[in-house]
């Protein structure tokens, strides 16, 4: 399989096309702006989050940052590869299961795009050979925390939470113009998560993290 190890430990897929400025600067630079100043407002809250449900989980640097302010997190990763960078970098930590699927608005099979950038890789909503399922078909109770990050699939995967978001305090979610891709928009998204009670608590392009008022 295509994987290699960053000076700074973390699996990621060999055959992205930024590799040689991960190899050269040792670890998977990324948009993480948001996800630092959220990590900074846990510390002074002294936050603590029963259940993360992580949708589109990458090679995992999301949850690596997140785990020691989760009791448990639930990763969903749709791609193989990915996948097995996933596996090895959240070995050290028991508390977080994986899922090699993805998460949308209904039970299924899809297919995924290939990118040369595989943190852009999305799912086709065409029958293939991917598992995918409502958030809700899951029957995952006391989850209080969702991070998203599809490209563009965002309302499906809203859609197909809604029982679970009823008790849901905070969102994390990536809004980069994908969406219009599924037929919304970022417009939309932010209109549905407003009608769900959600307020921003954080923005910083293209991440937005919203609290339940």
């Amino acid at each position: 399989m295509n994987i290699e190890k960053l000076a700074n430990g973390l699996w990621v897929p060999s055959t992205d096309a930024q590799i040689e400025q991960w190899r050269e600067k040792g670890y998977s630079h990324m948009q993480d702006t948001c996800l630092n100043k959220f990590v900074e407002w846990c510390e002074i809250q002294n936050k603590k989050f029963n259940l993360i449900i992580d949708v589109g989980s990458w090679c995992g640097t999301w949850t690596k940052e997140m785990q020691k302010y989760a009791k448990n997190i639930h990763c969903y990763e749709p791609n193989k590869v990915h996948y097995e960078c996933l596996t090895r970098n959240m070995a050290p930590y028991n508390h977080v299961k994986l899922y090699n699927q993805a998460l949308g608005n209904h039970d299924g099979f899809v297919k995924l795009t290939e990118e040369t950038a595989t943190q852009n890789t999305r799912v086709l909503l065409e029958e293939g050979d991917t598992q995918i399922n409502k958030v809700d078909s899951l029957n995952i109770t006391d989850v209080d925390m969702i991070k998203i990050d599809v490209e563009g699939l965002e309302m499906e995967v809203l859609k197909g939470a809604k029982n679970t978001l009823e008790n849901v305090e905070y969102i994390m979610i990536e809004l980069n113009g994908n969406s219009e891709k599924y037929g919304s928009s970022k417009r939309d998204i932010k209109e549905h998560l407003k009608e769900l009670g959600f307020k921003v608590l954080i923005k910083t392009w293209p991440d937005i993290v919203y609290y339940k008022a």
